[in-house]
């Protein structure tokens, strides 16, 4: 029987970690499995994670996965995707002093109206290619400085989930140039760490990691992964930002690229690799939409990009806190939403910064008509996101390509194509980021001649969804009032 080579790909999102051992010629999922983390909230506005435990999720799983390992299947590379815009406060041995802040935390809203004051908002954007909000790790730093005064002296350095996971793999302080920009502390244009930042914190660069590399670098070899061991000894290949991952998977070509991608998951994010640096950003204040320009996982290569952060978040707080189910079937409860554009209600869906709301209930409103309308709101920031994408080139995207966990409902990609008037293709593996990751892996193993030749190998089918001229009139008149109401309702 002929040997099947096979890339192991973690791949770690906000509340899991999905461990899949992909074929690397036909790209197939030969095995699978995930483990689960929590996200902790000691205040209303304050969201943790922890680090220790995303590494045991990751060592459990792989640990799971090995053990239902097929014959004939040999793991030519280890390779990885992360969740960007964290940070956790690491010593001298690269143990956490304090829970992780992710990005979607939204405790330091007082340290970026100091960065607004002492570096400007605009300058900011020129320096990071990213919008000022609490996503920035250089406000959580100054939120521990000023609130954690011990964690923040004692710190040795402040790692993204990337950093800590190669840490404890033997590789101490190596980090690839998507995960060091996505600390929102990069001069992108200069690829190095930002002075004036620096400053600010107070810290050196060496606390943010000077070991910078590029996406595809093999780092090493291991035999074991943590306390499970290997087969074999299996080279390490550092991966990148999830994004950037999923938009290689996507389809979405290195030069004059007529795809964007769409990764559906916590976060709903879409974008493309340009040339240039492109500076602004959406014109929807205060809305948590943000967009960014940072380094792509190839020199000279930048990937654009809009997104808003509390899609997956609001269905779990649904399930939670108005059917009070945690255990509810999201996928179920979407299958059996209308979303025919008749819905009175407007969900919005601001909620990160306490404000938002459901306008239009009656006496007679029902859960499930919540449950459309915040699908539909979800629906609308995207187009949001779409409207900037478009802005930011002269040249026209002519293919949307979807995948991630949310792209599994033909019901939500049928919303979006009627609120755009486009049609809006599914990948045939939805697993993006890995599939991204993997074909790093393949570049950097030599496996690969380079990018092109990745895509080649490895972006498969697309099925396409196609608006209906009915549904699509209704939306389009319902996202003019939505928009209208929600800068309104912002600004107040």
């Amino acid at each position: 029987m002929k040997q099947r080579e096979a890339f192991l790909a973690l791949d770690f999102g906000t509340s899991n970690v999905h461990v899949t051992l992909i074929d690397s010629a036909t790209t197939e999922a030969i095995a699978g499995t995930s483990k689960k983390y929590g996200w902790y909230t000691p205040k209303p506005n304050e969201i943790e994670l922890h680090a220790e435990e995303i590494w045991d999720a990751s060592e459990h799983a792989v640990a799971r996965l090995l053990k239902c390992l097929p014959q004939g299947v040999h793991i030519i590379g280890l390779t990885f995707s992360f969740f960007g815009d964290n940070i956790t406060a690491v010593d001298q041995e690269g143990n956490a002093l304090y829970p992780m802040l992710p990005g979607f935390c939204g405790r330091s809203g007082e340290e970026v109206r100091q960065m607004e004051r002492e570096i400007g908002a605009g300058e900011y954007a020129k320096i990071t290619g990213n919008t000022l909000s609490t996503l920035s790790s250089v406000s959580k730093i100054l939120w521990l400085k000023k609130n954690r005064p011990e964690v923040f002296e004692r710190a040795a350095g402040f790692y993204s989930n990337q950093q800590y996971i190669l840490h404890r793999l033997g590789f101490p302080g190596v980090q690839d140039v998507t995960m060091a920009a996505r600390k929102l502390a990069f001069d992108v244009k200069g690829c190095r760490w930002s002075e004036p930042l620096l400053e600010l914190m107070g810290i050196p660069a060496e606390k943010l990691g000077t070991n910078i590399l590029e996406s595809a670098a093999t780092v090493g070899s291991i035999r074991s992964y943590g306390r499970v061991k290997l087969p074999y000894e299996i080279p390490v290949t550092i991966g990148c930002h999830d994004v950037s991952a999923s938009l290689l998977s996507t389809g979405v070509q290195l030069e004059h690229s007529d795809t964007m991608g769409v990764l559906m998951g916590t976060y709903e994010q879409l974008g493309y690799f340009s040339d240039t640096f492109v500076e602004g950003c959406n014109d929807f204040e205060d809305s948590l939409i943000f967009s960014c320009c940072y380094n792509a996982p190839f020199k000279g290569k930048y990937t654009v990009m809009d997104a808003f952060p509390t899609a997956g978040a609001l269905l779990e707080w649904y399930c939670k806190k108005i059917l009070k189910d945690e255990k509810a079937d999201i996928g179920k409860l979407i299958e059996a939403a209308k979303l025919d554009g008749e819905n009175p209600l407007l969900f919005l869906p601001y909620v990160e910064n306490f404000h938002g709301a459901v306008l239009g209930m009656g006496l007679g409103t029902t859960t499930e008509e919540i449950f459309e309308s915040l699908l539909e709101s979800l629906a609308f920031q995207f187009v949001a996101c779409i409207d900037y994408i478009r802005s930011t080139r002269e040249e026209p995207f002519s293919k949307i390509h979807f995948g991630g966990g949310g792209s599994r409902s033909e019901k939500l990609l049928k919303l979006r194509a009627d609120l755009i008037g486009a049609p809006v293709g599914r990948m045939e593996n939805l697993e993006l980021p890995s599939i991204g990751a993997c074909m790093l892996a393949g570049i950097g193993n030599g496996i690969f001649q380079d990018a092109e030749d990745a895509a080649a190998k490895m972006v498969k089918g697309v099925e396409y969804f196609y608006p209906q001229e009915a549904n699509r009139k209704k939306y389009e008149d319902k996202y003019r009032r939505y928009k209208d109401i929600s800068a309104v309702y912002l600004r107040g």
